[in-house]
Order: structure tokens, then C-alpha cells, then sequence
């Protein structure tokens, strides 16, 4: 009987053990869920294995039989009969929790990062480009046009360790529509090209999100990040411009959270900088930034308390310096205009109410300032006009989640819908939710509508079972959803040549394969 009670808890524990292992390695890396649940498991297993061992007769009466070390090895028995099987069984749930535990810990203890020096683009536009840098000694950096001898001096500057050693060069008065190379006395080197002063045919990637390590590999490095592999890829064939990234670059609580301190967020930092994954392609391609709730923690709407400046410092450091002008001293919002296309790129958490609070007149997702300059900036732009948000616009994704989005900020959305209808040529472009989903936005009358791409992750995991992107509401139109791939990034390719109509091609690539695409078309009035 006591034989047949531990095999019983024994299978029980072994099979949710190592499913749950699995799942949560290469499909959900959620550790407070899941850990737990390894924990608990392992721990029960083994007292059954152990108790096993001590208790049973020391001479085999039997022969098992192929199919009885088979269920020995899948159910995690110790079987007195079969001594090698048994070890076998053993070690496969010792493993599994190992495996485990390499994902959560490894990168944390060998991946630290500090050592990482990088150069990388920051913004660039027809006469500046910005370049950050990360490196321990003062640097000054030398520049030239591609094909010329002689090297100009550019700006020295000195990083801190108050800075993480990060800093950002600018450097102005470049020729526009130009190939320029650069390099700095600590050995950091790459190339750009400024824009022309009205470029009519253009491209960027947008996508939000990223965990190194994921999906785990044991046998790889614990600081990989396939989707930059999978962009990286895209950009040696095509022409990509620049990359629009919507938040979520790291991932502070997930796996696991270390703690709380300054030093914990810029290690994350430092640890996406020092993936094997990054390549000089994309080093040389201008990435501009915003940040969401990860870099801070999970559904961050508490403003600037708490958490808030620990968390944000390495984000100004890392990436706030290589981003266009913010529109105020000291805010996170900001545009930027390419040709005859304009963005605004949101914060949608630093001025937000809480989630909690009745949605209505007295509830903002963006506060009073940025909704103003928002607003402004609708009424007066005269080409396509992309707004930048890190949550998602539609309210189509359900669920408890649903009101971190502008679904628990419907009335402000709706003020700004009605802005946006009495224009034209307003696109939406949002991350956060590991789906892509196009959805639009039809005015009430039907002659207006906006349409919002939704793409991420670049490199996390989806849900592969819960679908919780749903139309209920004729106010979101479902226009096409895909919820699966670990790697989602959206091309947005822009042609403004014509004089009557103008066209934005979006195209979605999942795990490094174009799957589908939308073109919408911007007839320009006379």
C-alpha cells in the first residue's frame, strides 16, 4: 500500500514537474507563477523517491518487463528491479529542475554586463545624428564622409559612473543625404547617413519587448535575443531606415525579480547591450525609444513615486539622449518629422491616473500638457501623421489586463478619435501585448477612420492558449490578428512621390517570415 501511495505522488509530481518546467522555459517565463509550482513538485517528488529507495525489498522477485522500464523512466519511480532506470529517472527531474534554475539565475550571476562597450545611432535626421555610446574612459569621436581622408573632430565627453558610463555625442552641421563614418579614441566605430531634406521614399521597423534567454536554450548563450537575429536579417535585405522602439526593452520582473536598487535596472540594461545578437547592421541603424511598464515594473501608473526614479535614471542614460527633443524641459514625450511624415510619440505612464479611478472627464492616460500638445499637433500637421502609444488603442484585447490600454481610458480616447477623424492620414502604431492585431476605428458617420498597428514582441513570449483579442464593439474594427511567434515586428514602408495620393505598406514579419500585409492610401487634396 505505502509502495503504491509513493508511486502515485511520485507520477503526479514528475509529470506536472517536468511539463511545467517546459512550459515555463520555452513558452511562459512567468516565475512567480510557475516557480512554485517547480518547487513544490520537485520537493514532494523526491521525499517519494527517497522513501522509495529505503523501502523496498533489497532482491528483485522479477524481470521488469521493456514496457515497466518504460513507465519507471516516464513516471519517476524508483524501481528496485531496475537500478539504471531508476538513476536515469533520477537525474531527468534533477535536470528539469536545473534547467530551471539556469534560466532564472544564469544571466543574473554570468551575464552581468558591466564590462559591455557599445556605439550605437540614436536619432539622425538631415544635418545631426546622435550617437550613444557606452565606455568607462573619456571619448572624443572623429568623423567623415564616406569616401573622403580626412577626419573632423567631433564633441569629447566624459562618462560617469552616475551615468553607467553611458553618454550621448551629437553631431551637427552634417551634409544632408550622406554617408558618414565615425569612430572614437576607446576603439567604438560605425557609419550613417543623414537624411535628405524631403525624402519621399522610406522605411521603418516598430515592435516593443524583449527578454535575453528567451526561449531558453541551455547549450546558448543566456544573453540571446533571436528577434534582434530576425531583424538583423531583414535589415542586410532590405532597407529599413529606422527602428521605432515601443517600450519593454527590459524586463524587470521577469523571469524573476532581483530586487529593487538603481544597480538592478541598469544591469537589465547592460545585459540586452551585451547579447552575442546585436550586429553592426543594426548598430548602424538609427533606433529611437520610449519606454512602458517593464522598465519599471508590471502596470506602472503610480507617476513619478516610489520606483520611479531608480528606474527611469538608466533609461534616460541608455536611451532618453539618443531620442529627438522632448517637446518640454524634462518630459518624455516628443516628435520628430521624416519627409512629409510626422510622429508623435507618447508617454503613455509617467502622466496617467490610476487604473482604478471611474473613467470620465477627470481621468487621463496622457495628462493635461501632453494632451494639449497632442491635440495641437493633430490639428496642424498636414501629412501622415503616426501617433505613438505603448499600450494599445483598440479595446479589443480583453481580459483583467485590458484596462492598463486605452480601454479603461475610453473617454479621453474618444476626444481624441474626434480629433483625429476631423483630419486625415492618422495612423496608430502601439506594442505592449505580445500579439499583432490591425484594427479601425470608423467615425460614426463613416467617411473618417484610423487605422492602429499593433506589433510585439520583438523577442518575449505569446500566449499560446489564452486569445484575448476579440471585436465586440462596432467602434474597433478588426481588420486581421496573430497572436502566435515569439518574434514580431511590423515594416512600415512610406511612398509620398505622387501629388495625389500617397501610400504607407505595412508589412508583418514573425519569426523572421513576411506573413502579411495592408497598404493604406492617403488621397492628398488639392
Amino acid at each position: 500500500m505505502l509502495l503504491q501511495l509513493l508511486n502515485g505522488v511520485a507520477a503526479a509530481t514528475t509529470v506536472t514537474l517536468r511539463l511545467t518546467v517546459y512550459y515555463f522555459v520555452r513558452w511562459l517565463p512567468l516565475g512567480p507563477r510557475y516557480l512554485p509550482i517547480i518547487y513544490a513538485n520537485f520537493s514532494a517528488w523526491i521525499v517519494c523517491y527517497l522513501v522509495a529507495v529505503a523501502s523496498q525489498p533489497k532482491h528483485p522477485r522479477k524481470i521488469p518487463s521493456l514496457g515497466a522500464k518504460l513507465l519507471t523512466l516516464l513516471m519517476g519511480w524508483y524501481d528496485q528491479t531496475h537500478v539504471v532506470i531508476s538513476i536515469w529517472t533520477f537525474l531527468i527531474n534533477v535536470l528539469a529542475l536545473l534547467f530551471a534554475l539556469d534560466f532564472v539565475y544564469r544571466a543574473e550571476i554570468l551575464g552581468s554586463g558591466n564590462g559591455v562597450e557599445f556605439s550605437r545611432l540614436g536619432y539622425v535626421d538631415d544635418n545631426s545624428a546622435r550617437i550613444v555610446i557606452r565606455h568607462s574612459e573619456i571619448s572624443q569621436i572623429f568623423y567623415q564622409e564616406s569616401g573622403q581622408s580626412k577626419w573632423l573632430n567631433g564633441p569629447v565627453t566624459t562618462s560617469t559612473p552616475e551615468s553607467d558610463f553611458v553618454s550621448t555625442l551629437v553631431l551637427t552641421g552634417l551634409e544632408r543625404d550622406t554617408s558618414y563614418n565615425y569612430h572614437t579614441n576607446t576603439s567604438l566605430a560605425g557609419s550613417f547617413r543623414t537624411s535628405s531634406s524631403s525624402p519621399k521614399k522610406w522605411s521603418l521597423a516598430t515592435s516593443s519587448c524583449i527578454k535575453p534567454g528567451f526561449p531558453y536554450n541551455p547549450a546558448g548563450s543566456e544573453l540571446r535575443i533571436p528577434g534582434l537575429e530576425h531583424l538583423s536579417s531583414h535589415v542586410s535585405k532590405s532597407s529599413i531606415d529606422m527602428v521605432l522602439f515601443l517600450g519593454d526593452f527590459i524586463y524587470i520582473d521577469l523571469p524573476a525579480r532581483f530586487g529593487f536598487s538603481n544597480e538592478h535596472y541598469r544591469n537589465a540594461y547592460r545585459q540586452v547591450y551585451a547579447s552575442p545578437s546585436w550586429t553592426q547592421e543594426l548598430q548602424n541603424t538609427p533606433w529611437i525609444h520610449m519606454y512602458d511598464d517593464h522598465e519599471i515594473t508590471n502596470d506602472w501608473a503610480a507617476n513619478e513615486t516610489g520606483l520611479w526614479t531608480d528606474a527611469m535614471e538608466p533609461y534616460f542614460a541608455y536611451h532618453h539622449g539618443g531620442n529627438p527633443e522632448p517637446l518640454a524641459e524634462k518630459a518624455t514625450y516628443y516628435t520628430f518629422k521624416k519627409g512629409d511624415v510626422a510622429f508623435f510619440v507618447m508617454d503613455t505612464r509617467r502622466y496617467r491616473s490610476p487604473e482604478e479611478v471611474e473613467d470620465g472627464p477627470g481621468k487621463t492616460m496622457l495628462g493635461e500638457s501632453q494632451r494639449k500638445a497632442l491635440e495641437h499637433w493633430l490639428k496642424s500637421e498636414r501629412g501622415w501623421k503616426m501617433v505613438v502609444s505603448s499600450v494599445p488603442f483598440t479595446r479589443n484585447w480583453r481580459g483583467p489586463e485590458s484596462i492598463d490600454s486605452w480601454a479603461g481610458y475610453l473617454w479621453e480616447r474618444q476626444q481624441l478619435l474626434e480629433i483625429m477623424w476631423a483630419t486625415d492620414g492618422v495612423v496608430i502604431l502601439s506594442g505592449d501585448r505580445h500579439e499583432h492585431a490591425t484594427t479601425e476605428f470608423p467615425s460614426p458617420d463613416g467617411t473618417k477612420s484610423v487605422v492602429e498597428f499593433s506589433t510585439s514582441p520583438l523577442s518575449q513570449f505569446f500566449q499560446p492558449f489564452d486569445r484575448q483579442y476579440r471585436q465586440i464593439e462596432d467602434t474597433d474594427i478588426e481588420l486581421f490578428s496573430h497572436p502566435y511567434g515569439v518574434s514580431k515586428f511590423g515594416v512600415l514602408k512610406f511612398d509620398t512621390t505622387s501629388r495625389k495620393t500617397w501610400h504607407l505598406d505595412f508589412e508583418l514579419v514573425v519569426d523572421g517570415k513576411e506573413i502579411w500585409n495592408k497598404r493604406i492610401s492617403l488621397e492628398r487634396k488639392s
